[in-house]
């Protein structure tokens, strides 16, 4: 296998189909370097860089970065929130000056995100593909976590760091993988402020509705929070799964209406979002609460959905309204406007997530003293700094260590936070209108 990443493959490359190449370099020409691996087991055993970086002609050095991504398909405009800030993201590293490494060298970033439709088998290949054929070892994780899990698996085989903002289920981190870092609380987490802010309201609610998509992380979402509802007064009245595929809750929201329960909760993505907010209201199904765990607070989904969506519920792992310091754009806000001006949509916490996973790779290669697959998954282990996302640190399995708040959509203020209280912006609008009186 030719070592370094050349230069010229990878212009080639950035300009197939269902590639998305990005570069800040305007004239490196270099043959790409082979930063001294033999990149036979990912090229982590003498702790350089196995290929991940190149030579340039004309000054900076170039560290590659690659990854699978949902570009099409159903989860394509979550997708599109991580690249667009992979992307913005990167060219603001290059523009400063790029990133003065540990050892030395100051590199530029460029990224190969490959379309992977969010199936887990075409993911694994481009991960292996990457890796072999590019020799990228510094990867960035694709989304869902029936992706991230087997993909996980490749970068712990090969033996290279894999940080991502996708996959939140807790078995992506309880499988010993030492090369695996998420920036996603993990999916048990994920129902848990929603309840407790449910309970906290007068008069409180006796009985929830679970309906789960039958998805990694949608189970274990839905497992979270029957622990949770196990260990309160609440009842969980009704409990179904349903298929992944599936483009009718009809006859799961009927029961949901017979049963006459208080609170329901949604675990699952932006396309079953949407059709909850749908057949809730074409079948007149009112609860006192409604959430559903992912897709629900992007614009997109508003867009949809219309007026469907007020008063409906969404955990977020991130505040738009924060004021964290950030090393690349400054602070929070300066992030949220970036993405705006370049973008014309308001980021939401996938895309402050992707923001922190080029930050992650950054931070590490400041501090290494040798660039290398090891080195690097060494320094991202004890990373602890600020970005527009917050604070990023991880635990024992790799995981960030954050709660979710949650949002809920209003007809006249939009979303707006409304727990925890020390937080909120507004109070929640509990019990949600039945729809006979909107």
């Amino acid at each position: 296998m030719t070592q370094g990443h050349n230069r010229r493959n990878f212009i080639k490359a950035a300009g197939s189909a269902g590639v998305i190449g990005l570069t800040g370099l305007a004239g490196c020409s270099g043959d790409g370097g082979d930063g001294g691996g033999d990149g036979g087991d990912g090229g982590s055993g003498n702790g350089s860089d196995g290929g991940s970086t190149g030579g340039s002609g004309g000054g900076s050095d170039v560290i590659t970065l690659g990854g699978s991504m949902s570009l099409s398909g159903d989860n394509a405009d979550l997708g599109k929130l991580y690249k667009d800030a992979y992307e913005l993201t990167i060219q603001r590293i290059n523009e400063s000056g790029g990133v003065e490494a540990g050892d030395g060298n100051t590199y530029e970033l460029e990224m190969v995100l490959r379309d992977d439709g969010t199936d887990a088998s075409t993911s694994k290949s481009i991960y292996q593909e990457l890796i072999d054929r590019e020799n990228i070892n510094y990867l960035l994780g694709p989304y869902s976590s029936t992706v991230t899990l087997p993909a996980s698996a490749v970068a712990a085989q090969n033996q290279v760091p894999m940080v991502e903002g996708g996959g939140a289920s807790p078995e992506i981190f309880s499988q010993g993988n030492e090369w695996i870092f998420g920036l996603l609380p993990t999916a048990n987490k994920y129902a848990k402020s929603y309840l407790d802010m449910c309970m906290a309201q007068q008069p409180a609610p006796k009985s929830v509705a679970i309906l789960a998509e039958d998805g990694t992380f949608s189970q274990a979402t839905a497992e979270g929070a029957r622990q949770k509802i196990e260990s309160s007064d609440l009842s969980l009245d009704v409990d179904q799964t349903f298929p992944s595929s599936t483009s009718d809750l009809s006859t799961a929201l009927g029961k949901v209406r017979d049963q006459d329960v208080d609170v329901l909760l949604l675990c699952a993505h932006q396309k079953h979002n949407i059709i909850l907010a749908n057949q809730m209201q074409s079948q007149n199904v009112n609860v006192d609460a409604a959430m559903g765990t992912v897709g629900s607070l992007n614009e997109s989904f508003i867009n949809e959905v219309g007026s469907n969506g007020n008063y409906l519920y969404g955990p977020s792992s991130w505040a738009v309204n924060a004021d964290f310091e950030d090393p690349v754009f400054g602070s929070t806000s300066e992030f949220v406007s970036a993405i705006e001006e370049n973008y014309d949509y308001t980021p939401d916490y996938h895309s402050a997530a992707g923001e922190a996973v080029i930050l992650t790779f950054m931070n590490a290669f400041k501090q290494v003293d040798e660039l290398g697959p090891k080195a690097v998954r060494d320094r991202i282990r004890n990373s602890d700094f600020m970005s527009a996302y917050g604070n990023v640190a991880f635990d024992e399995n790799g995981v960030i260590d954050k709660n979710m708040l949650v949002y809920q959509w209003k007809p006249e203020k939009d979303l707006q936070i409304v727990y925890p209280d020390n937080v909120a912006q507004s109070d929640p609008v509990y019990p949600m209108p039945d729809w006979s009186e909107r």
